[in-house]
């Protein structure tokens, strides 16, 4: 081998990892809303439940964790989401059959034409846009 071998300045082109992270394309900055549960930025809003008068989106897990917190749950009874803003307390007792104890409206419908949050209408849009 020769010395520009050896020494790897005898090839012009960096490696390809080197190259491709030397590169960085510029970003848009976004901004996302608020969770006003933990107060933390809510990047997902896929998973999003509308919270309040205000019906600002908060993450799922901090939903999921207010819910648990104000209610009593028993040995074998989980909190679920069924749906529509719609969470169950669900019990399964025998080990087989499942069974509603409590349903929880947590999310309510808006007046709106088709119910959605102002945030949730955006979203739609942009999905569809793709």
């Amino acid at each position: 081998m020769s010395d520009n071998q050896e020494s790897g300045t005898g090839n012009s082109n960096p490696p390809r990892n080197r190259r491709r992270n030397n590169y960085r394309r510029p970003r848009n900055k976004r901004t996302y809303p608020e969770c006003p549960i933990c107060n933390k930025s809510v990047k997902f809003l896929l998973t999003a439940i509308s919270v309040g008068e205000d019906k600002k989106p908060a993450h799922f897990d901090c939903v999921l964790k207010k819910i648990s917190e104000n209610e009593e749950l028993e040995p074998k009874e989980k909190i679920i989401y069924i749906g529509n803003g719609n969470f169950a307390i669900i019990n399964n007792k025998s080990g087989k059959d499942l069974s509603i104890r409590k349903t929880i409206q947590f999310e309510e419908k808006e007046n709106s034409s088709d119910g959605s949050s102002e945030w949730r209408k955006k979203l739609s849009r942009n999905l569809k846009n793709r």
